[in-house]
C-alpha cells in the first residue's frame, strides 16, 4: 500500500507540474504598443466570468464589438464600442485607455453612468483578441472579472475554442460561457458621417440656386 500511494503522489505531482507548465505557455502576457496587434475592429465570439453575480450583465448582452485604435499619444489606447443588448437596444460610444506595459485602464460611460476597468491581452490565436476585463467598485475593489474572446469575423474554429476554455482554467474562470450574436449594431460615427455629407450637399446646392438667382 505504502509502495501505491508514493506512485499515486507522485502521478499528481507530476499532473501538477505538466498543468502549470501548460498554463505557462497558455496564457502569456501581450505587451500594448504602437506594433501591438490588437488595434482595429473585433467582434466577441464568447466570454466567461469568475463571480455569479456577474452573469446577468454578461448574459443582458447580445452582440458586441469594439475598435481599438493607437493614438499620437504612446500611451493611450482610442476605443469605440457598441453593444446590441437583449431587448435590441443598442449602446455605444467611444472610450480612452490608458496604458502601461501590459495592462489598460478605461473609463466608459454607459447610460449616464461611469464604469470603471482595468485590462489585459494574452497571446492568443491568429486574427482573436484575449482581453481580461476587471470592473473595478467606486472605491477601487474589484467586482469581478470577465474573459473575452474576440475575433474579426465574430467566427471561430472548434480548435480554438478549446484553447480559449484551456485559458480561461488557468486564469481561473467558471466554467460557464456566454456566445455573442453576429447580430451587430451599426456603426453610429458611419451614420452621423453619411448625415453631415448629405447636409453639406444640401447647403451646396442651395448655395448654388442662390448665386443662380
Amino acid at each position: 500500500m505504502a509502495a501505491q500511494l508514493v506512485v499515486a503522489l507522485l502521478a499528481f505531482t507530476s499532473l501538477s507540474v505538466a498543468s502549470e507548465l501548460d498554463c505557462k505557455e497558455l496564457v502569456k502576457p501581450l505587451v500594448l504598443d504602437s506594433h501591438s496587434p490588437i488595434y482595429g475592429k473585433w467582434v466577441l465570439h464568447v466570454g466567461s466570468w469568475d463571480k455569479p453575480g456577474l452573469k446577468s450583465d454578461l448574459l443582458s448582452v447580445n452582440s458586441s464589438w469594439v475598435e481599438l485604435s493607437p493614438s499620437s499619444d504612446s500611451g493611450v489606447i482610442t476605443i469605440y464600442w457598441a453593444d446590441r443588448l437583449k431587448d435590441d437596444k443598442c449602446l455605444h460610444g467611444p472610450a480612452n485607455a490608458t496604458i502601461s506595459g501590459t495592462t489598460s485602464h478605461t473609463t466608459f460611460i454607459i447610460n449616464g453612468h461611469t464604469s470603471y476597468h482595468d485590462g489585459k491581452y494574452y497571446e492568443t490565436c491568429s486574427d482573436c483578441l484575449l482581453s481580461e476585463d476587471t470592473t473595478l467598485l467606486p472605491d477601487g475593489k474589484s467586482k469581478g472579472r470577465y474573459l473575452f474572446l474576440f475575433t474579426r469575423t465574430g467566427s471561430l474554429e472548434p480548435s480554438e475554442l478549446d484553447v480559449f476554455k484551456k485559458q480561461a482554467e488557468c486564469l481561473e474562470f467558471l466554467p460557464e460561457y456566454h456566445f455573442g450574436s453576429t447580430h451587430l449594431c451599426p456603426d453610429e460615427r458611419e451614420s452621423s458621417a453619411v448625415k453631415n455629407t448629405e447636409s453639406d450637399q444640401t447647403e451646396t446646392e442651395e448655395e448654388k440656386e442662390d448665386t443662380a438667382q
